[in-house]
C-alpha cells in the first residue's frame, strides 16, 4: 500500500486464520493446503476509522470480502448484502423494485450507507441506489451494527455499512461477463476494470466500467412486470497518489445512467399504461480526501463528497380502463389526454422531475497518548431536494418538495486500553440539524475484554436521532389502482430520539488454528417518538396520501449468532441465524375505510414487512485445485404484510432460499498473475417466493414479499491480468 505508517499495519497470521471461519465462504485460487488457506488478510476501518487487526477492534465489525461476493456471483451491492447474517434486503415496491437494506430489526432509514467511510446516497439515492452500486466497485464490505461509534452521524441508529474500494498493489485489471435467466429472460451484465499503478506503487489509476440491462419479467402472467425493463450503465474513476510515506490523496468519481420501468403496455407512452412506473435517472458522485500522517502519534483525515441525482419519473397510469380496441368496454377517448375527464387527462399529469444535490464535508484528527487513541472532528452534510409535478410534455403543473437542509455534527472519542486486554472508546455526538431549535447531544460507550486467547467479550450503549426531514418515501410514490399515494409530515413533527444496547462474544476454537468458531450478540433498540405512517385516505383534493406522525415509540429486541466449522482444508461450513422483534409500543392504526363508507379498521403493533427470524448457510467444498463449490440456504421466517386494497393484514409464510453453484479457474503466465474462470449455477433452486401477487391493474404495489427474485441459472466468465 502507499503509505506505510502505524494506521495501516499488517495482520497477525492467527487473526486472519480466525475470521476466515466467521466469513462466507471466499474463493480460493490455490491448491487446498492449510498454508494457502490461512493466508487471509483482512483490515478493518470502520468501526475506529483506523486499519487494524479485525479480532482486535474494540466494537464489533463483519467483513464481506470481493472473493466472497464473487463466488456468488453478486453483480451488485444489493445481492451482495444478502450475504451477512442481520442484514435483509427487502423489496418495496411491485412496479419499479425499489428496496432497501434492514439492519439489526430496522427499516434502511435507520442505518448509513457510506463509501470508504463517506455517506454515499442522499435521500433520492437511497430509493434506488442498492442496485446502482456495482459489486466491482468494492473490495469489502463492512459492517458495524449499533451506533457504538461516535465517528458517524445521527442517523445510524442500526449501524453503518461501508464500502471499501480497491486499492491495487500492481496493474492490471479484469474482464467480466455474465448472464442471469430468470423465467426465459435474460439479465445480462457486463463490466471491465483497468487499474494503472506506478512502479513504486505510491500512485495508482483505476478506471472503472459496468452495464446491467435486462426486459421486463412478468412472474404470474397477468401482462404487468414483478421485475423492471432496466438498462443501467456505470462509469468511475478512482485515483490515488502518495508524494510522501505519511501523506495519501484519493479521488473518486462515480458516474451512473440508469432507466427502468414496470408496469404494462412497456411499448406505450406510460401515460397510456395501466400501470407505470419510469424513472431515468442520472446520478453523480464523488470524494476526495486527504490523509495525512504528522508524526507517529497524530494524523488526521480531510474530506469532501458530493453527490447529485436528476430523475425524470413517472408513477400512474390509466387504471382500470379497457385498452385493447378488440376488447368489450373500448372507449378511445378513455386514451385521448386532450379529452377532459379522461383517465388519460389524468395519468398525462403523473409526470415529475426531481434535482437532489448533496455535499459533506468531513474531518477527523487522531491522537495517540500514551493508552489513549483519541479521534476529534467535525462533520458538514447540506442537501437540497426539488421535486417538481409535470405533464408528459414537460410543462411544470406544481412544486411537491423544495426543502433545504443541512446538519453540523462534531465528535471526540477516545479508544482507551485499560489493560492489555481490555479496551473502553468512550464518545460523544454534538448535532446541530437546520430542522430542530436545539442541538442534540449524542453519547457512546463501547467496551471490549479478550476474557481469555479463545474468548472475547463486547458491550455497547449509543444514543442517536433522526430529524424530521424529507424522507425516501417522499420520492418514491406507491401507486394503489394506478392512483399515486403521496406521503406528507404532520404538522409539528417531532424529532426520534434512539437508545442502542448491545452485548455479545466471539469465540474461537484454537487462536493459532481454529476449526471451531461462534459468536453471538444480543441487542435492544429503544426509540422515542417513531416515526409511522398512517393508513391511505382520499382528502379533500380528491388525492390519496398518507400522513407521517410521530408514534409514542417502539422497541426491537433481537439476537444474532454466528457458526463456523473447518474440519479440513477441502470443507468449510458457516451458519448465522437472527432473531429479532420490533414492534411499537402502542397499536398503530394502518388501515381504515370508514370515511370512504367501509367498515374495516386495522390497528397493529407490529413493524410490517419485518420478520422475526433470518438465517444463512453456505458449505463449501473445493476438491481439486481449479474448482470450488457451494450450496447455500437463506432463511426468511413469517412477517406481516398489508394489502391496501383488500384492506387485509396477512401474515406470511415462511421462505427457504437453496442456491447451488461451482467456480472453476487456472492461473496462467509466468508469475500465475492472470486468471481465468468460470462460475455457474442455480439460484433460488426450488422458486421459493411470494405466491399471492397482487395482478391488474388496480394492484397495491406496496403488497410485495420475501425473496426477491424467481429462480434462476447464471453463468459468469472472468478474466484477471
Amino acid at each position: 500500500m502507499p503509505v506505510a505508517t502505524p494506521l495501516f499495519r499488517r495482520l497477525p497470521l492467527a487473526a486472519a486464520i480466525a475470521l476466515t471461519l466467521t466469513l462466507p465462504l471466499p474463493a480460493l485460487a490455490a491448491t487446498p493446503k492449510p498454508t494457502e488457506l490461512d493466508r487471509v488478510q483482512v483490515k478493518v476501518s470502520t468501526a475506529t476509522r483506523s486499519e487494524r487487526l479485525l479480532s482486535d477492534v474494540p466494537i464489533r465489525t463483519e467483513v464481506l470480502r470481493k472473493e466472497d461476493i464473487a463466488l456468488r456471483a453478486a453483480t451488485d451491492f444489493s445481492r451482495a448484502a444478502e450475504l451477512i447474517n442481520g442484514l435483509r434486503v427487502e423489496s418495496n415496491c411491485q412496479n419499479c423494485n425499489t428496496s432497501e437494506v434492514q439492519l439489526l430489526g430496522l427499516p434502511g432509514a435507520y442505518n448509513q450507507l457510506l463509501f470508504d467511510g463517506i455517506p454515499l446516497l442522499s435521500t433520492l439515492g437511497s430509493v434506488y441506489g442498492l442496485e446502482q452500486i456495482p459489486a466491482g466497485f468494492v473490495d469489502r464490505i463492512e459492517v458495524v451494527k449499533g451506533g457504538g461509534s461516535a465517528l458517524y452521524g445521527p442517523g445510524a441508529v442500526a449501524g453503518v455499512i461501508n464500502l471499501i474500494p480497491p486499492l491495487p498493489a500492481r496493474s492490471g485489471g479484469h474482464v467480466q461477463a455474465g448472464v442471469d435467466v430468470l423465467k426465459g429472460t435474460p439479465q445480462k451484465n457486463a463490466d471491465v476494470r483497468l487499474d494503472l499503478v506506478a512502479k513504486d506503487a505510491d500512485a495508482g489509476l483505476s478506471v472503472i466500467a459496468q452495464r446491467n440491462w435486462n426486459s421486463g419479467i412478468d412472474y404470474n402472467g397477468d401482462g404487468y412486470t414483478e421485475i423492471t425493463r432496466k438498462n443501467l450503465k456505470v462509469g468511475g474513476l478512482q485515483a490515488w497518489y502518495a508524494p510522501t510515506p505519511g501523506t495519501r490523496l484519493r479521488l473518486d468519481l462515480q458516474v451512473t445512467d440508469e432507466t427502468r420501468r414496470g408496469g404494462n403496455r412497456l411499448d406505450q407512452p406510460e401515460y397510456l399504461a395501466n400501470i407505470a412506473e419510469s424513472l431515468d435517472t442520472k446520478y453523480r458522485r464523488g470524494s476526495v480526501s486527504w490523509d495525512q500522517e504528522i508524526n507517529a502519534d497524530v494524523d488526521f483525515r480531510l474530506a469532501y463528497a458530493f453527490a447529485d441525482i436528476d430523475r425524470d419519473s413517472f408513477y400512474g397510469g390509466l387504471g382500470d380502463v379497457v385498452t385493447d380496441p378488440s376488447a368489450p368496454g373500448y372507449d378511445p377517448s378513455q386514451l385521448d389526454p386532450n379529452v377532459a375527464g379522461s383517465a388519460a387527462s389524468r395519468s398525462w399529469r403523473q409526470y415529475g422531475r426531481t434535482h437532489n444535490p448533496l455535499h459533506y464535508i468531513d474531518s477527523q484528527l487522531n491522537w495517540r497518548l500514551g493508552a489513549h487513541a483519541l479521534a476529534f472532528g467535525v462533520q458538514y452534510k447540506h442537501e437540497a431536494l426539488r421535486d417538481d409535478n409535470r405533464t408528459g410534455d414537460g410543462q411544470r403543473l406544481a412544486v411537491l418538495e423544495d426543502a433545504t437542509f443541512h446538519n453540523l455534527g462534531a465528535f471526540i472519542q477516545d479508544e482507551w486500553s485499560l489493560r492489555d486486554n481490555v479496551d473502553l472508546v468512550l464518545g460523544a455526538r454534538v448535532d446541530k440539524s437546520s430542522e430542530l431549535d436545539s442541538a442534540v447531544f449524542s453519547p457512546r460507550i463501547a467496551l471490549a475484554w479478550q476474557a481469555t486467547p479463545n474468548l472475547k467479550w463486547r458491550a455497547g450503549v449509543a444514543t442517536g436521532f433522526r430529524a424530521p426531514e424529507i424522507f425516501v418515501e417522499d420520492v418514491h410514490v406507491d401507486t394503489l389502482g394506478g392512483e399515486q399515494v403521496r406521503v406528507r409530515n404532520t404538522d409539528g413533527l417531532k424529532e426520534e430520539r434512539a437508545l442502542t444496547t448491545l452485548f455479545g462474544f466471539d469465540w474461537r476454537s484454537d487462536p493459532a488454528n481454529p476449526v471451531w468458531s461462534w459468536d453471538a450478540t444480543a441487542s435492544y433498540a429503544r426509540i422515542r417518538d417513531t416515526f409511522a405512517l398512517g393508513e391511505i385516505q382520499r382528502g379533500d383534493d380528491g388525492q390519496l396520501s398518507q400522513l407521517r406522525y410521530n408514534a409514542s415509540g417502539s422497541n426491537v429486541l433481537g439476537a444474532e449468532t454466528n457458526l463456523g466449522w473447518q474440519p479440513s482444508p477441502q470443507w468449510r461450513l458457516t451458519a448465522g441465524a437472527s432473531w429479532y422483534r420490533s414492534r411499537f409500543r402502542e397499536p398503530q392504526r394502518i388501515f381504515d375505510d370508514t370515511g370512504d363508507g367501509g367498515d374495516t379498521v386495522i390497528d397493529s403493533r407490529d413493524y410490517l414487512k419485518t420478520p422475526r427470524w433470518t438465517g444463512l448457510a453456505q458449505l463449501s467444498w473445493m476438491p481439486a485445485e481449479p474448482w470450488e463449490t457451494f450450496v447455500a440456504l437463506r432463511h426468511t421466517g413469517p412477517m406481516s404484510v398489508l394489502n391496501n386494497r383488500l384492506g387485509e393484514l396477512h401474515r406470511t409464510r415462511s421462505f427457504l432460499v437453496t442456491d447451488l453453484g461451482a467456480r472453476w479457474h487456472r492461473h496462467l503466465g509466468a508469475q500465475a498473475q492472470q486468471e481465468v474462470s468460470v462460475a455457474a449455477g442455480v439460484k433460488n433452486v426450488f422458486d421459493q417466493r411470494q405466491k399471492d401477487l397482487e395482478v391488474g391493474a388496480l394492484r397495491d404495489s406496496d403488497y410485495v414479499y420475501g425473496p426477491r427474485f424467481a429462480r434462476s441459472w447464471y453463468v459468469n466468465l472472468r478474466y484477471a491480468f
